[in-house]
């Protein structure tokens, strides 16, 4: 096992976007400044822009969080930062300006969004976090782009993400794929970020691997996995 037993992926419970809130929206500078000044790491997901820059926003579309129709990735970053984050003063952030809040003082676990023009970022990505001072993990849902992480930086410590709900993607293979990750021995992943609902898992599938949980959103629900994880990625209650 490549994760030391005090690693911050096993220790420190994962602010799920930042911490967000009232009026701080979600992979908003603002939510990831209030995770860094509680020594929460934080969960990011990042998308590719039009022009080749790299931003951290959630949903593929941008209606939910901005209003305006489109996907992300037929935008180029001006005209991205000119959009507000749920009507607030905040706008999309790059990467390089999640690196400058979090950089010494949260560790980030990063995820990479399924997207177009996927393999471009991961090839930016890497180059990114090499010179990265801080503390990081990248996971995603896309296993091969997981194999090419380990590929072009074996050393980063990655992971796949799982879920037992794949209702939303349409081809039955990447149900397949995604729910019972078995393009694992392609990835080789460090560590597992589960659905908290598929706990547990078979034990041929987390063998060696360290097991998170994704989205928590109550004391009571943790309470319930703490047996299967080693931690949590966490939103909408306080550990305070």
């Amino acid at each position: 096992m490549r994760i030391d037993k005090n690693s911050w992926l096993i220790k420190q419970p994962i602010a799920h976007r930042g911490l967000w809130g009232g009026n701080v929206p979600e992979n908003s500078i603002a939510a990831y400044e209030q995770a860094a000044a509680k020594n929460y790491p934080v969960e990011i997901d990042l998308y590719l822009t039009k022009d080749e820059e790299i931003v951290s926003f959630h949903d593929d579309t941008l209606k939910r969080m901005t209003g305006e129709n489109g996907y992300i990735w037929d935008k180029t970053l001006d005209e991205l930062k000119k959009l507000r984050l749920a009507e607030s003063e905040y706008t999309i952030p790059t990467l390089s300006e999640v690196f400058a809040v979090c950089e010494g003082k949260s560790p980030l676990l990063i995820e990479i969004k399924d997207q177009p023009n996927g393999k471009l970022l991961v090839k930016k990505l890497v180059a990114a976090l090499k010179k990265y001072k801080g503390e990081f993990a990248v996971q995603s849902f896309n296993p091969l782009y997981i194999a090419k992480i380990k590929r072009l930086a074996p050393k980063f410590i990655r992971g796949v993400l799982a879920t037992n709900e794949t209702n939303s993607l349409k081809s039955a293979l990447k149900r397949h794929i995604v729910k019972n990750m078995s393009l694992n021995f392609l990835a080789n992943p460090d560590f597992v970020s589960y659905d908290y609902k598929g706990y547990p898992l078979p034990d041929s599938k987390v063998k060696n691997k360290i097991c998170l949980a994704w989205t928590v959103t109550s004391y009571e629900i943790w309470d319930k996995i703490k047996p299967f994880v080693d931690n949590i990625i966490f939103e909408g209650f306080s550990l305070d």
